[in-house]
């Protein structure tokens, strides 16, 4: 009984899913940021919108480095997750953010890795670098 209704819970989780092939980064990056990296990877190339996704992702850092207390905001356990997810859902509409960014961020806001976010921006921006061809050097 339990396989079965086991199996009937994937079955109607994948009509939910985008479908189609997961699309493979040109590296790998692990860790919980490289999961969620190479899932927001997959799912822009699919929409062809990976140059946008990652300047976007890059604005999202640079607003998480300058505007004060927002490190602290998304890892404060007194706001709950709705409280969250609906104050950056209206700042990701105000500022036109693609919504596999909003996506992203309230799945990671909903499994409480939102301090992680910025770890999967450098994360993407590694996929990106190397599907450009571009060899970081330090």
């Amino acid at each position: 009984m339990a396989a079965r209704l086991a199996a009937a819970v994937r079955c109607h989780a994948r009509a939910f899913s985008t479908g189609g092939e997961f699309i493979r980064g040109p590296v790998q990056v692990f860790g919980i940021e490289g999961r969620y990296a190479h899932a927001l990877y997959s799912a822009a190339t699919k929409q062809g919108s990976s140059q946008a996704i990652e300047g976007q992702l890059n604005s999202l850092q640079g607003a998480i480095d300058s505007v004060t207390g927002f490190k602290e905001y998304l890892s404060l356990p007194v706001c709950t997750k709705e409280e969250k997810k609906a104050t950056l859902g209206a700042a990701f509409s105000e500022a036109g953010v693609d919504p596999l960014i909003g996506n992203m961020v309230d799945t990671m806001i909903d499994n409480k890795r939102a301090d992680h976010i910025s770890r999967v921006v450098s994360a993407f921006n590694t996929i990106m670098q190397q599907k450009r061809g571009e060899v970081p050097c330090k």
